[in-house]
């Protein structure tokens, strides 16, 4: 299948479009709201949709996916941090060196503005997690 490529907008036609994408936001429909901000390409509109499914949701997968396609680098590695946690939690601590397991609590008593949590990971394991999301992760 070819694809076409996507007309440019003039600035006031991404001007209408922001607007409508926000008015849509506003009235719960996500649907138009996504199809708005990523026709504009209004990354703070896409950021906005990323954390309502983050927050109010709870699909971090579909809000990496807002995220990423936002550019918001540090949600998209605060995600990782998230998703090694739980990959953690899921094999089990007794599986985390000790020393390591009292660095990772340590560090999550250090909540950012936002209320992310931040946690160095492993090279080798972000590694393997960012993998996984490109392989069945959204584009």
């Amino acid at each position: 299948m070819e694809h076409k490529p996507s007309k440019i907008l003039t600035e006031k036609e991404r001007i209408i479009l922001i607007q409508k994408g926000k008015e849509a936001f506003k009235n719960k429909d996500y649907k138009l709201a996504k199809e708005c901000f990523l026709k504009a390409n209004y990354k703070e509109g896409l950021i906005q949709l990323g954390d309502y499914y983050m927050y109010e949701k709870r699909l971090p997968l579909l809000a990496y996916g807002y995220y990423k396609k936002a550019g918001a680098i540090d949600k998209v590695e605060d995600l990782h941090r998230r998703m090694i946690l739980a990959l953690g939690k899921w094999i089990g601590e007794d599986k985390i060196k000790p020393e390591s397991l009292q660095k990772f609590k340590a560090q999550a008593e250090q909540v950012d503005k936002d209320g992310m949590i931040k946690v160095q990971v492993d090279p080798k394991l972000l590694e393997t997690a960012k993998n996984i999301l490109k392989k069945y992760g959204t584009k």
